[in-house]
């Protein structure tokens, strides 16, 4: 579609106010139930509209009809997927939405990895995952469809490209296990949204979405490290800690 076009199209439409890119296997489950017990928010029912990605043939009108709802609330949405869009897809949202803010949320890509590749391979077909040979996993590994997710300097250079920093809102997995009230209120914050709550009614200790399945075992880990080893490096030149944690835990 015409870049013009939409914009002009867009004009009058209830747009959201700020997206989640991810990462997948990073936490935005939690995050998106923790969004939805907020007074002033609103996101969609279901997690993952998936419109810029999949849908978006469908019109700028269907997309506006999930957040008309909103009302004064503040809107947004959550699609681990937009992470990876391509620049132009990107550069085409800016143009809808350049006031648009931006959360993504970062886990050790080794660990992210193994999380997705249990998902794609085991969970969703239904398999057991000790059932899986070393083969088809290597494979998943090295698929674009990982390799991109976990390519954290990329992703955040193409929305950067666009977006202003101060737009960018960006965390690691670990907050949720060591901070997860104090993330949440960096986020509400980010948001321009109101902290003085009722805490009571937040999910933000309970795990959402927990991976099962086997353990990663060393011979495979090794292979993500080597990997990950330079990405990690250069992520944690940019965001020195928890970034260069990761390798050390290797």
């Amino acid at each position: 579609m015409n870049a013009s076009v939409e914009t002009q199209s867009a004009a009058g439409l209830t747009l959201p106010d700020f997206l989640g890119i991810g990462a997948q296997k990073s936490g935005t489950s939690w995050l998106h139930e923790n969004l939805k017990p907020h007074p002033g928010v609103f996101v969609p029912e279901a997690k993952e509209v998936h419109f810029f990605d999949q849908k978006f043939e469908q019109g700028l009108n269907s997309y506006s009809q999930i957040f008309e709802p909103a009302g004064d609330r503040v809107k947004g949405e959550i699609t681990p997927a937009y992470g990876i869009l391509p620049p132009h897809r990107i550069g085409l949202i800016h143009e809808l939405m350049p006031r648009l803010k931006v959360i993504f949320l970062m886990r050790n890509p080794i660990e992210r990895a193994w999380s997705q590749a249990l998902m794609n391979l085991a969970h969703q077909p239904g398999r057991p995952a000790a059932s899986l040979s070393d083969q088809e996993i290597i494979a998943h590994f090295n698929s674009p469809a990982s390799r991109q997710r976990g390519d954290y300097e990329t992703i955040l250079n193409n929305w950067l490209a666009h977006y202003d920093r101060r737009q960018v809102f960006t965390s690691f997995f670990e907050d949720i296990s060591i901070r997860p009230r104090e993330l949440l209120s960096d986020v509400f914050k980010f948001l321009g949204l109101s902290t003085n709550l009722d805490w009571g009614g937040f999910p933000y200790n309970q795990v959402v979405l927990r991976g099962g399945g086997m353990a990663m075992p060393p011979r495979l880990r090794r292979i993500l490290v080597e990997i990950y080893h330079e990405p990690i490096e250069r992520l944690g030149q940019l965001y020195n800690a928890p970034a260069r944690r990761w390798l050390a835990a290797e």
